[in-house]
């Protein structure tokens, strides 16, 4: 089961907001993974977009996996087909001048 809760905070300039946020239960499902390269190993800095099926081109959310290549999306909406792209730079990149 996934848990959430949902509010708004506006602070003030110097302020320190303090809160606590009890979760709920939340029927709408989730997607979590992680990215292994070629050797195995966990892909961090993997770039993972998320589309909705229907709409191919127009992405629905989009993240850098983590230093243990995992990724989370959510909630979602139940029942819809998403469509996961995953794309790794393995090239060397030079810094332009």
């Amino acid at each position: 089961m996934n848990f959430s809760h949902s509010f708004f905070v506006k602070p003030a300039a110097h302020e320190v907001v303090e809160t606590t946020v009890a979760l709920s239960a939340d029927q709408r499902p989730a997607l979590l993974g992680t990215v292994l390269g070629v050797d195995g190993k966990a892909a961090s800095g993997a770039l993972v977009t998320l589309y909705c099926a229907d709409a191919p081109e127009t992405p629905v959310g989009a993240l850098y996996t983590d230093e243990q290549g995992q990724f989370a999306f959510g909630p979602l909406e139940p029942g819809r087909l998403y469509h996961v792209k995953v794309f790794k730079r393995s090239d060397n990149i030079r810094a332009l001048e």
